[in-house]
Protein backbone atom coordinates (compact mmCIF):
# COMPACT_ATOMS: atom_id res chain seq x y z
CA UNK A 1 0.00 0.00 0.00
CA UNK A 2 1.36 3.30 -0.82
CA UNK A 3 2.05 6.05 1.76
CA UNK A 4 -0.82 8.43 0.09
CA UNK A 5 -3.19 5.57 0.78
CA UNK A 6 -2.24 5.05 4.01
CA UNK A 7 -2.71 8.55 5.14
CA UNK A 8 -6.07 8.82 3.58
CA UNK A 9 -7.10 5.49 5.63
CA UNK A 10 -5.68 7.10 8.63
CA UNK A 11 -7.26 10.48 8.11
CA UNK A 12 -10.95 8.41 7.00
CA UNK A 13 -10.60 6.40 10.45
CA UNK A 14 -9.78 9.79 11.97
CA UNK A 15 -13.09 11.19 10.68
CA UNK A 16 -15.28 8.19 11.79
CA UNK A 17 -13.97 8.75 14.74
CA UNK A 18 -14.92 12.48 15.04
CA UNK A 19 -18.18 11.28 13.99
CA UNK A 20 -19.03 9.08 16.54
CA UNK A 21 -17.43 10.75 19.16
CA UNK A 22 -19.58 14.28 18.32
CA UNK A 23 -21.78 15.25 21.62
CA UNK A 24 -24.02 17.20 19.95
CA UNK A 25 -26.17 16.94 16.64
CA UNK A 26 -24.70 20.41 15.86
CA UNK A 27 -20.98 19.39 16.30
CA UNK A 28 -21.85 16.04 14.05
CA UNK A 29 -23.28 18.32 11.61
CA UNK A 30 -19.91 20.39 11.38
CA UNK A 31 -17.75 17.55 11.28
CA UNK A 32 -19.87 16.11 8.12
CA UNK A 33 -19.79 19.47 6.39
CA UNK A 34 -17.16 20.36 6.79
CA UNK A 35 -14.71 17.92 7.92
CA UNK A 36 -15.64 14.90 4.89
CA UNK A 37 -12.90 17.63 2.84
CA UNK A 38 -9.83 15.36 4.51
CA UNK A 39 -11.53 12.40 2.47
CA UNK A 40 -13.28 13.68 -0.68
CA UNK A 41 -12.00 17.59 -2.17
CA UNK A 42 -15.30 19.47 -2.43
CA UNK A 43 -15.67 23.67 -3.12
CA UNK A 44 -19.00 23.45 -0.93
CA UNK A 45 -20.96 20.94 1.06
CA UNK A 46 -24.46 21.12 2.13
CA UNK A 47 -26.21 19.24 4.68
CA UNK A 48 -29.97 18.63 4.40
CA UNK A 49 -32.27 16.33 7.12
CA UNK A 50 -35.22 15.51 6.99
CA UNK A 51 -38.49 17.23 9.07
CA UNK A 52 -41.51 15.73 10.43
CA UNK A 53 -43.03 17.21 7.31
CA UNK A 54 -41.01 14.93 5.56
CA UNK A 55 -39.43 17.38 3.90
CA UNK A 56 -35.58 18.03 3.81
CA UNK A 57 -34.46 21.39 5.35
CA UNK A 58 -30.72 22.69 4.62
CA UNK A 59 -29.39 22.14 8.74
CA UNK A 60 -25.53 23.12 7.90
CA UNK A 61 -22.82 24.24 5.28
CA UNK A 62 -19.65 24.01 4.83
CA UNK A 63 -17.14 26.82 6.21
CA UNK A 64 -20.24 28.70 7.31
CA UNK A 65 -21.32 28.83 11.35
CA UNK A 66 -25.10 30.03 10.40
CA UNK A 67 -27.79 28.86 7.53
CA UNK A 68 -29.16 31.68 5.96
CA UNK A 69 -32.04 29.33 4.18
CA UNK A 70 -33.61 32.88 2.61
CA UNK A 71 -30.65 33.01 0.26
CA UNK A 72 -31.16 31.91 -3.74
CA UNK A 73 -28.85 29.77 -3.23
CA UNK A 74 -29.95 27.53 -0.54
CA UNK A 75 -33.89 28.12 -1.43
CA UNK A 76 -32.85 26.31 -5.11
CA UNK A 77 -31.34 23.32 -3.10
CA UNK A 78 -34.12 22.80 -0.86
CA UNK A 79 -36.37 22.88 -3.97
CA UNK A 80 -34.49 20.07 -5.91
CA UNK A 81 -33.93 17.87 -3.39
CA UNK A 82 -37.56 18.54 -2.23
CA UNK A 83 -38.98 18.26 -5.48
CA UNK A 84 -36.91 16.26 -8.09
CA UNK A 85 -38.56 12.89 -8.80
CA UNK A 86 -35.17 11.57 -10.72
CA UNK A 87 -33.17 11.14 -7.22
CA UNK A 88 -32.74 7.98 -5.20
CA UNK A 89 -33.25 7.43 -1.75
CA UNK A 90 -30.56 5.09 -1.40
CA UNK A 91 -28.12 5.16 -4.00
CA UNK A 92 -25.24 7.82 -4.69
CA UNK A 93 -25.64 9.90 -7.68
CA UNK A 94 -23.12 11.86 -9.60
CA UNK A 95 -25.68 14.97 -10.88
CA UNK A 96 -25.12 18.33 -13.43
CA UNK A 97 -26.28 21.05 -12.52
CA UNK A 98 -28.12 21.74 -15.74
CA UNK A 99 -29.90 18.76 -15.76
CA UNK A 100 -31.33 19.51 -12.21
CA UNK A 101 -32.59 22.62 -13.32
CA UNK A 102 -34.16 21.37 -16.16
CA UNK A 103 -35.56 18.80 -14.16
CA UNK A 104 -37.46 21.45 -11.54
CA UNK A 105 -37.92 24.11 -14.53
CA UNK A 106 -35.63 26.65 -12.29
CA UNK A 107 -33.12 29.12 -13.19
CA UNK A 108 -29.42 27.42 -12.26
CA UNK A 109 -27.48 29.70 -9.48
CA UNK A 110 -24.60 31.58 -11.15
CA UNK A 111 -22.31 30.91 -7.80
CA UNK A 112 -23.00 26.97 -7.29
CA UNK A 113 -20.26 24.92 -9.33
CA UNK A 114 -21.35 22.49 -11.71
CA UNK A 115 -20.69 18.92 -10.36
CA UNK A 116 -22.65 17.52 -7.21
CA UNK A 117 -22.33 14.31 -5.05
CA UNK A 118 -25.72 13.13 -4.18
CA UNK A 119 -25.28 11.19 -1.09
CA UNK A 120 -27.88 9.46 0.69
CA UNK A 121 -27.73 9.50 4.69
CA UNK A 122 -28.86 6.39 6.18
CA UNK A 123 -29.50 5.00 9.58
CA UNK A 124 -29.54 1.34 9.58
CA UNK A 125 -32.36 1.44 12.18
CA UNK A 126 -34.36 4.87 11.23
CA UNK A 127 -33.90 4.59 7.67
CA UNK A 128 -33.04 7.56 5.87
CA UNK A 129 -32.31 10.55 7.65
CA UNK A 130 -30.98 13.40 5.12
CA UNK A 131 -28.70 13.82 2.05
CA UNK A 132 -25.43 15.57 1.98
CA UNK A 133 -24.12 17.17 -0.86
CA UNK A 134 -20.99 17.62 -2.26
CA UNK A 135 -20.33 20.32 -5.30
CA UNK A 136 -17.01 21.36 -7.30
CA UNK A 137 -16.45 21.83 -10.90
CA UNK A 138 -14.78 18.41 -11.83
CA UNK A 139 -16.41 15.53 -12.10
CA UNK A 140 -16.42 13.18 -8.61
CA UNK A 141 -13.98 9.98 -9.64
CA UNK A 142 -15.25 6.22 -9.00
CA UNK A 143 -13.03 6.25 -6.29
CA UNK A 144 -14.39 9.14 -4.44
CA UNK A 145 -18.21 8.12 -5.08
CA UNK A 146 -16.88 4.58 -3.16
CA UNK A 147 -15.41 6.49 -0.14
CA UNK A 148 -18.50 8.87 0.02
CA UNK A 149 -20.64 5.33 0.04
CA UNK A 150 -18.63 4.31 3.24
CA UNK A 151 -19.15 7.33 4.86
CA UNK A 152 -22.64 7.47 4.20
CA UNK A 153 -23.22 4.45 6.55
CA UNK A 154 -20.98 5.92 8.96
CA UNK A 155 -22.70 9.32 9.09
CA UNK A 156 -25.64 7.49 9.09
CA UNK A 157 -24.82 5.49 12.06
CA UNK A 158 -23.64 8.04 14.38
CA UNK A 159 -26.76 9.66 13.59
CA UNK A 160 -28.21 6.83 15.49
CA UNK A 161 -27.18 8.47 19.11
CA UNK A 162 -29.29 11.47 19.13
CA UNK A 163 -32.13 9.66 17.50
CA UNK A 164 -35.32 9.37 19.99
CA UNK A 165 -36.58 5.82 20.39
CA UNK A 166 -40.41 6.52 21.24
CA UNK A 167 -42.76 5.44 18.89
CA UNK A 168 -46.54 5.83 19.52
CA UNK A 169 -46.83 2.79 17.39
CA UNK A 170 -44.91 0.71 19.91
CA UNK A 171 -46.56 2.09 22.80
CA UNK A 172 -49.99 1.25 21.42
CA UNK A 173 -48.61 -2.09 20.65
CA UNK A 174 -47.37 -2.83 24.37
CA UNK A 175 -49.79 -1.40 26.65
CA UNK A 176 -53.40 -0.89 24.47
CA UNK A 177 -53.41 -4.73 23.14
CA UNK A 178 -53.48 -8.37 24.66
CA UNK A 179 -55.83 -9.45 27.38
CA UNK A 180 -55.25 -7.63 30.21
CA UNK A 181 -55.64 -4.06 27.87
CA UNK A 182 -59.25 -3.81 29.09
CA UNK A 183 -58.40 -2.94 32.80
CA UNK A 184 -56.66 0.01 30.62
CA UNK A 185 -59.33 0.77 28.91
CA UNK A 186 -61.44 0.72 31.83
CA UNK A 187 -59.11 2.74 34.04
CA UNK A 188 -59.60 5.68 31.34
CA UNK A 189 -63.27 5.41 30.65
CA UNK A 190 -63.70 5.38 35.00
CA UNK A 191 -61.23 8.83 34.83
CA UNK A 192 -63.07 10.11 31.96
CA UNK A 193 -66.31 10.68 33.68
CA UNK A 194 -64.78 11.67 37.06
CA UNK A 195 -66.98 14.61 37.81
CA UNK A 196 -64.94 17.77 37.84
CA UNK A 197 -66.27 21.53 39.28
CA UNK A 198 -65.45 23.69 35.32
CA UNK A 199 -63.66 26.83 35.96
CA UNK A 200 -62.47 30.06 33.89
CA UNK A 201 -60.11 32.05 34.60
CA UNK A 202 -60.45 35.90 33.54
CA UNK A 203 -59.12 39.85 35.25
CA UNK A 204 -60.11 41.40 38.18
CA UNK A 205 -59.68 44.47 39.80
CA UNK A 206 -60.64 45.65 43.24
CA UNK A 207 -63.40 47.90 43.57
CA UNK A 208 -65.46 49.65 46.11
CA UNK A 209 -68.27 48.40 47.49
CA UNK A 210 -71.09 51.20 47.77
CA UNK A 211 -68.89 54.23 46.97
CA UNK A 212 -70.25 57.68 47.41
CA UNK A 213 -69.71 59.56 43.74
CA UNK A 214 -69.44 63.32 43.86
CA UNK A 215 -71.13 64.42 40.86
CA UNK A 216 -71.90 68.10 39.63
CA UNK A 217 -74.97 69.34 40.82
CA UNK A 218 -74.94 72.43 37.31
CA UNK A 219 -73.39 72.51 34.40
CA UNK A 220 -70.35 74.42 35.47
CA UNK A 221 -66.47 74.26 35.20
CA UNK A 222 -64.06 72.87 37.63
CA UNK A 223 -62.25 75.63 39.62
CA UNK A 224 -60.01 72.84 42.11
CA UNK A 225 -59.88 69.70 42.98
CA UNK A 226 -59.04 69.86 46.63
CA UNK A 227 -58.78 66.25 48.18
CA UNK A 228 -55.92 64.02 46.19
CA UNK A 229 -56.22 60.70 45.43
CA UNK A 230 -55.73 58.17 48.44
CA UNK A 231 -56.23 60.93 50.32
CA UNK A 232 -58.27 60.28 53.78
CA UNK A 233 -61.61 62.02 54.03
CA UNK A 234 -63.99 62.78 57.07
CA UNK A 235 -67.80 63.49 56.91
CA UNK A 236 -68.20 67.50 55.78
CA UNK A 237 -64.39 67.72 54.23
CA UNK A 238 -64.21 70.28 51.30
CA UNK A 239 -63.80 68.44 47.95
CA UNK A 240 -64.47 70.07 45.05
CA UNK A 241 -64.97 73.44 44.47
CA UNK A 242 -66.75 74.74 41.01
CA UNK A 243 -66.11 78.14 39.19
CA UNK A 244 -68.47 80.55 40.79
CA UNK A 245 -67.54 83.94 39.23
CA UNK A 246 -70.80 83.63 37.30
CA UNK A 247 -73.04 82.72 40.11
CA UNK A 248 -72.09 85.99 42.38
CA UNK A 249 -72.82 87.96 39.79
CA UNK A 250 -75.34 86.45 39.01
CA UNK A 251 -77.02 86.73 42.99
CA UNK A 252 -75.98 90.76 42.70
CA UNK A 253 -78.46 91.72 39.93
CA UNK A 254 -80.82 88.89 41.65
CA UNK A 255 -80.89 91.02 44.77
CA UNK A 256 -80.98 94.20 42.87
CA UNK A 257 -83.65 93.53 40.72
CA UNK A 258 -85.56 92.66 44.56
CA UNK A 259 -84.50 95.79 45.83
CA UNK A 260 -86.13 97.06 42.52
CA UNK A 261 -89.29 95.27 43.06
CA UNK A 262 -89.79 96.06 46.89
CA UNK A 263 -89.47 99.83 46.66
CA UNK A 264 -92.00 100.07 43.32
CA UNK A 265 -94.27 97.75 45.68
CA UNK A 266 -93.68 100.25 48.96
CA UNK A 267 -94.10 103.00 46.02
CA UNK A 268 -97.52 101.64 44.75
CA UNK A 269 -98.54 101.06 48.48
CA UNK A 270 -98.49 104.63 49.26
CA UNK A 271 -100.26 106.05 46.33
CA UNK A 272 -102.44 103.48 46.64
CA UNK A 273 -104.44 105.70 48.76
CA UNK A 274 -105.83 108.10 46.54
CA UNK A 275 -104.89 106.64 43.77
CA UNK A 276 -107.18 103.48 42.11
CA UNK A 277 -104.74 102.20 39.37
CA UNK A 278 -101.66 101.96 42.16
CA UNK A 279 -104.39 99.86 44.10
CA UNK A 280 -105.04 97.62 40.81
CA UNK A 281 -101.47 97.20 40.37
CA UNK A 282 -100.59 95.65 44.14
CA UNK A 283 -101.17 91.87 43.33
CA UNK A 284 -98.96 92.55 40.52
CA UNK A 285 -96.17 93.89 42.06
CA UNK A 286 -96.62 91.63 45.13
CA UNK A 287 -96.19 88.74 42.70
CA UNK A 288 -93.00 90.28 41.79
CA UNK A 289 -91.42 90.48 44.58
CA UNK A 290 -92.05 87.27 45.20
CA UNK A 291 -90.71 85.71 42.28
CA UNK A 292 -87.73 87.94 42.64
CA UNK A 293 -87.32 86.55 46.57
CA UNK A 294 -87.28 82.42 44.37
CA UNK A 295 -84.69 83.78 42.22
CA UNK A 296 -82.52 84.84 44.79
CA UNK A 297 -82.95 81.99 47.16
CA UNK A 298 -82.20 80.00 43.60
CA UNK A 299 -79.18 81.64 43.18
CA UNK A 300 -77.85 81.78 46.50
CA UNK A 301 -78.66 77.78 46.36
CA UNK A 302 -76.90 77.43 43.42
CA UNK A 303 -73.70 79.36 44.80
CA UNK A 304 -73.75 77.32 48.00
CA UNK A 305 -73.29 74.08 45.72
CA UNK A 306 -70.08 75.12 44.55
CA UNK A 307 -68.92 74.09 47.10
CA UNK A 308 -68.77 69.91 47.12
CA UNK A 309 -68.90 68.09 50.60
CA UNK A 310 -68.31 64.50 51.83
CA UNK A 311 -71.06 62.47 52.50
CA UNK A 312 -69.77 60.19 54.15
CA UNK A 313 -65.83 59.18 55.62
CA UNK A 314 -63.39 57.17 53.06
CA UNK A 315 -60.27 57.92 50.62
CA UNK A 316 -60.48 59.83 47.74
CA UNK A 317 -60.20 58.26 44.31
CA UNK A 318 -59.72 60.98 41.72
CA UNK A 319 -58.05 60.29 37.88
CA UNK A 320 -55.40 62.81 37.42
CA UNK A 321 -56.00 65.92 39.68
CA UNK A 322 -54.83 68.28 38.17
CA UNK A 323 -56.81 67.33 34.67
CA UNK A 324 -59.93 68.04 36.32
CA UNK A 325 -58.97 72.11 36.86
CA UNK A 326 -60.99 74.46 34.00
CA UNK A 327 -62.76 71.61 32.96
CA UNK A 328 -66.45 71.94 32.07
CA UNK A 329 -69.07 69.04 33.68
CA UNK A 330 -72.21 68.37 32.37
CA UNK A 331 -74.93 68.33 35.16
CA UNK A 332 -74.72 64.50 37.28
CA UNK A 333 -71.04 64.35 35.98
CA UNK A 334 -69.26 62.15 38.25
CA UNK A 335 -66.02 64.00 39.27
CA UNK A 336 -64.34 61.68 41.99
CA UNK A 337 -65.61 58.99 44.37
CA UNK A 338 -64.86 58.42 48.37
CA UNK A 339 -64.86 54.85 49.05
CA UNK A 340 -64.50 52.99 52.42
CA UNK A 341 -61.36 50.98 52.27
CA UNK A 342 -62.93 48.07 54.35
CA UNK A 343 -65.63 47.45 52.28
CA UNK A 344 -64.38 45.95 48.57
CA UNK A 345 -65.85 43.83 45.95
CA UNK A 346 -64.05 42.50 43.15
CA UNK A 347 -65.34 43.14 39.30
CA UNK A 348 -64.26 40.30 36.70
CA UNK A 349 -64.20 40.66 33.41
CA UNK A 350 -65.22 37.34 32.02
CA UNK A 351 -64.43 36.83 28.50
CA UNK A 352 -67.29 35.53 26.16
CA UNK A 353 -65.28 32.69 24.75
CA UNK A 354 -64.29 31.20 28.25
CA UNK A 355 -67.90 31.60 29.72
CA UNK A 356 -69.57 28.88 32.06
CA UNK A 357 -72.58 28.50 33.88
CA UNK A 358 -72.26 29.43 36.89
CA UNK A 359 -74.80 30.60 40.10
CA UNK A 360 -75.12 33.36 42.65
CA UNK A 361 -72.74 32.61 45.99
CA UNK A 362 -70.62 30.36 43.41
CA UNK A 363 -67.21 30.13 44.61
CA UNK A 364 -64.15 32.62 43.39
CA UNK A 365 -60.38 32.61 43.93
CA UNK A 366 -58.17 35.73 43.46
CA UNK A 367 -55.05 36.05 42.79
CA UNK A 368 -53.48 39.52 42.99
CA UNK A 369 -50.29 40.37 40.69
CA UNK A 370 -48.84 41.69 43.66
CA UNK A 371 -49.11 38.36 45.63
CA UNK A 372 -49.36 35.50 42.89
CA UNK A 373 -48.80 32.83 45.23
CA UNK A 374 -51.57 33.04 47.67
CA UNK A 375 -55.83 33.43 46.99
CA UNK A 376 -58.31 35.78 47.95
CA UNK A 377 -61.70 33.93 48.82
CA UNK A 378 -64.92 35.27 47.53
CA UNK A 379 -68.81 34.89 46.19
CA UNK A 380 -70.45 35.71 43.12
CA UNK A 381 -73.34 38.28 43.75
CA UNK A 382 -74.45 39.13 40.48
CA UNK A 383 -73.46 38.79 36.68
CA UNK A 384 -74.20 41.26 33.79
CA UNK A 385 -77.22 40.08 31.16
CA UNK A 386 -75.31 40.85 28.19
CA UNK A 387 -71.77 40.99 27.63
CA UNK A 388 -69.88 44.58 27.37
CA UNK A 389 -66.14 45.63 25.83
CA UNK A 390 -64.21 45.24 28.49
CA UNK A 391 -60.78 47.68 29.14
CA UNK A 392 -58.73 45.70 27.02
CA UNK A 393 -61.32 45.74 24.29
CA UNK A 394 -62.04 41.96 25.04
CA UNK A 395 -66.26 41.14 24.68
CA UNK A 396 -66.79 40.10 28.17
CA UNK A 397 -69.46 39.53 31.07
CA UNK A 398 -68.74 41.55 33.84
CA UNK A 399 -69.11 39.66 37.26
CA UNK A 400 -69.27 41.16 40.64
CA UNK A 401 -67.84 39.21 43.44
CA UNK A 402 -67.89 39.66 47.15
CA UNK A 403 -64.61 39.11 49.22
CA UNK A 404 -64.90 36.89 52.28
CA UNK A 405 -62.09 37.91 54.04
CA UNK A 406 -60.61 39.78 57.40
CA UNK A 407 -58.13 41.75 55.65
CA UNK A 408 -58.93 43.86 52.51
CA UNK A 409 -56.89 44.61 49.67
CA UNK A 410 -56.56 47.95 48.40
CA UNK A 411 -58.54 49.88 46.33
CA UNK A 412 -57.68 49.57 42.26
CA UNK A 413 -55.24 46.36 42.77
CA UNK A 414 -55.25 44.27 39.75
CA UNK A 415 -55.28 40.38 38.67
CA UNK A 416 -56.38 37.44 37.88
CA UNK A 417 -59.61 35.01 39.09
CA UNK A 418 -60.82 31.95 38.91
CA UNK A 419 -64.35 31.47 38.79
CA UNK A 420 -66.12 28.11 39.32
CA UNK A 421 -69.17 26.70 37.58
CA UNK A 422 -71.04 23.49 37.76
CA UNK A 423 -69.56 20.04 37.76
CA UNK A 424 -69.05 18.58 34.57
CA UNK A 425 -67.39 14.69 33.31
CA UNK A 426 -63.54 15.32 32.79
CA UNK A 427 -63.18 14.53 29.42
CA UNK A 428 -65.67 17.62 28.91
CA UNK A 429 -63.74 19.67 30.89
CA UNK A 430 -60.95 18.68 29.09
CA UNK A 431 -62.29 19.03 25.74
CA UNK A 432 -64.56 22.46 26.25
CA UNK A 433 -62.44 24.54 24.79
CA UNK A 434 -60.88 22.56 21.43
CA UNK A 435 -64.82 21.71 20.60
CA UNK A 436 -65.48 25.59 20.90
CA UNK A 437 -62.58 25.96 18.65
CA UNK A 438 -63.95 23.83 16.50
CA UNK A 439 -67.37 24.68 16.82
CA UNK A 440 -66.69 28.50 16.10
CA UNK A 441 -63.96 27.11 12.74
CA UNK A 442 -66.82 25.63 10.93
CA UNK A 443 -69.43 28.13 11.69
CA UNK A 444 -71.76 26.14 13.57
Amino acid sequence: MSEDKNIKVARLFGLEKKAREARSQDELHFVIANETRQIIDYISAFLLLKTPADKFNIKATSDLATVDRTSPLLTFIENFVNNDKSLSDKEIQNLELDKIAKNINSEKPKNLPENILFIPIISPQKGLQGYLLLVRSEKFSENEIELAGHLSSTYGHAFNSFLKDFSIKNHYKKYLTGKKSWKIYAAIFIILILPIRITSTAPVEVIAKNPSLVTSPFDGVVKNIVASNNDKIKQGDLLVLLEDIELKNNLNITNQSLQVAQKELLRSRQSSFTNNEEKARLAELVAQVELKKVEVASAQEKLKNTKLFAKQKGIAIVDQKNDWQGRPVAVGEKIMTVANPDEVEFLIWLPVKDSLVIKENSKVKVFLDINPISSLKGKLLRSSYEPSLSPEEILSYKLGASFEGKKPPRIGLRGTAKVYGSRVFLFYYVLRKPITFVRQLIGI
